[in-house]
């Protein structure tokens, strides 16, 4: 295992602590740098960007009352699943799952096995952040509350963005401009998703099939295995003679014998290899998959099939019916776990694999390009809902006590605003742990 990467990390946390240190030590421009725990803010008082977009006042007033419906039907939508997933976590008493492991439950790219540490991933989380924060302060303008402050977070890397509207003027404000300020980040959020997803399904749409000889799988122990071939590997020419699909490998495989060695040039994951495979004679178990002479040699691969894949795809991208769309938008939020689920055909769309080797792209970069719209997509998303959900200090939980304190002070019970907040949070965390913890005591 290699660890070039841990001095250059040590010396940005020591560098960054340093820095942190001296500013604290010496109060270095309170107005611009300040702290919030170990998160370095670094901000200004220059907000005026809000005030063009506040110029649309009537048209942002209209976007954040739909926030509010929005945010509201993420927050119930999301409370109800968890507290489906609980009940069923106590009834069917599963085993524990790698998506519940620790360092899986948080959002930190490498750190999560199943969120790659890439530049999309790592664009798409500040980018969330970002525009999160941004609704916020947009609202803050147009219900015309002061913004104090906007500015980066930092935790040796930036990690974010942050608004400061001015609380006093908050707690002023009447009970819808409060909801639709805080209604805003989410808001944003869902909607910058949905845009990405609709990019996302034009870039499919381009996909064509290649006509390459696609290597999807080996079997092992056969010669192909031996000889260090990976699935994924791309045939590209077999003894000097190039081949531009797999009938070309039938062709020349029809007129070898078990027992001769044949070179074959490969391309795996961008890089040519030359492998020196012994052929065998062909199992009966693959003779109905073999066209053309069966007493020919056998590498012992099987090929993929782009065509297949590009109408999954479509089909996926453009479901035919509302409960299609359902189960798109499900497999959608769950791919990122297809290593574990099986559902591994959609993989291209999240992290380099070798599968986009058999599928033609429309333009150099175009699966970059496909990986940054997916994670933020996924990312605001996820994002979005989470900060619906009305536990305390998330925007759906300030939403809930806004809403509860105005319900009870019209009735002379506004001192019980804060415990009936705080039982909804305590009893929805506790709702949260159980299908975290619960499966471990299985066992």
């Amino acid at each position: 295992m290699e660890f070039g990467w841990v001095v250059p990390v040590l010396i940005c946390v020591i560098v960054y602590a340093l820095v942190c240190w001296t500013i604290k030590k010496h109060n270095y421009r309170p107005e611009i740098f300040a702290f919030m725990g170990p998160c370095l803010m670094i901000r200004t008082s220059r907000t005026g960007i809000f005030d063009i977009f506040a110029r649309f006042r009537r048209t942002f007033l209209v976007y954040g009352t739909l926030g509010v419906v929005v945010t509201a039907i993420c927050g119930v939508v999301m409370t109800a699943l968890i507290i489906v997933t609980a009940y069923l976590t106590m009834l069917l008493q599963p085993d524990p799952s790698p998506v519940i492991q620790p360092q899986n439950l948080l959002l930190i790219p490498g750190i999560n096995d199943f969120v790659p540490s890439t530049f999309a991933v790592w664009f798409a989380l500040v980018f969330a952040v970002v525009i999160h924060e941004f609704g916020h302060g947009l609202l803050a303008r147009v219900e015309k509350i002061r913004v104090k402050y906007t500015g980066i977070l930092a935790l040796v890397i930036p990690i974010g963005a942050f608004v400061e509207p001015d609380e006093e003027e908050i707690e002023k404000s009447p009970l819808p401009t409060k909801l639709r300020m805080f209604a805003a980040g989410v808001t944003n959020n869902m909607v910058v998703g949905a845009l990405c997803i609709l990019v996302l399904v034009v870039l499919v749409g381009m996909i064509v099939p290649g006509t390459l000889p696609f290597v999807q799988g080996i079997y092992e122990g056969y010669p192909a295995d031996l000889a260090g071939m990976q699935p994924g590997t791309v045939i590209l020419s077999i003894d000097g003679m190039p081949v531009s699909n797999t009938t070309d490998v039938a062709k020349i495989l029809s007129t070898t014998v078990p027992g001769q060695t044949i070179e074959v040039l490969g391309e795996y994951k961008g890089e040519q290899q030359i492998y020196d495979i012994t052929l065998t004679s062909i199992p009966s178990e693959a003779a109905g998959s073999v066209a053309g002479n069966l007493s020919s040699g056998f590498m012992g691969v099987f090929y993929g099939d782009p065509k297949a894949v590009t109408d999954t795809l479509q089909a996926w991208t453009h479901p035919t019916s509302p409960a299609g769309a359902v189960v798109s938008f499900l497999n959608f939020l769950v791919l990122p776990f297809s290593s574990i689920t099986g559902n591994n055909a959609f993989s291209m769309l999240v992290t380099d694999t070798p599968d986009p080797a058999y599928l033609s792209a429309p333009f150099e970069g175009f699966w970059e390009v496909v990986h940054i719209f997916y994670w933020c997509a996924w990312v605001n998303i996820l994002l979005g809902t989470f900060n619906a959900l009305p536990l305390g200090p998330l925007d759906g939980g300030q939403m809930l006590r806004e809403g509860v304190k105005s319900f009870l002070t019209k009735r002379g019970k506004g001192d019980y605003t804060q415990a009936f907040c705080s039982m909804i949070t305590n009893l929805l965390i506790v709702v949260i742990i159980i299908p975290i913890i619960m499966p471990y005591f299985f066992r």
